[in-house]
């Protein structure tokens, strides 16, 4: 039988390195997502231009909507860029790194990824502009 203390620093260390792994998997997500972020808000800026207040509400969204399935695309491929980079911790303590949540999910990136496009920002904040200057149906006064 194991002792209580051996069974307690353990876990202890385990716990240690999953934080650790968690912390190193969102710094992995943060540099591929600020490196892809900056190629694709540079794309659609270069492809669509900075004049979109010259354009139609209906263009300008479909221009946000290509964005963001350009997004999801790029998300897909991060992703599984960042799940073949190693842990240097990976098998320590039985811990194994592609069993964390965070490697296999890649929320970080694409908050990292939308969180980059600052064009496209700036076009969803003047598309709320457009459409908050006109009555409202529900509007009773």
């Amino acid at each position: 039988m194991v002792p209580k203390e051996n069974i307690f620093l353990r876990d202890s260390i385990f716990r240690i390195i999953k934080i650790s792994d968690i912390a190193f998997i969102t710094v992995c997500y943060f540099i591929v997502g600020y490196n892809m972020g900056f190629y694709i808000d540079t794309f659609f800026t270069n492809l669509y231009g900075t004049e979109y207040k010259t354009k139609s509400k209906n263009v300008l969204l479909m221009e946000v909507v290509s964005q963001i399935m350009f997004i999801g695309i790029a998300s897909y491929i991060g992703r599984n860029i960042v799940q073949l980079i190693p842990f240097p911790l990976d098998g320590v303590y039985g811990f194994q790194h592609l069993r964390v949540k965070e490697v296999v999910s890649g929320n970080f990136l694409t908050i990292f990824l939308v969180m980059f496009q600052y064009s496209m920002q700036d076009k969803i904040l003047y598309i709320k502009k457009i459409v908050s200057k006109k009555p409202s149906a529900y509007n009773t006064n």
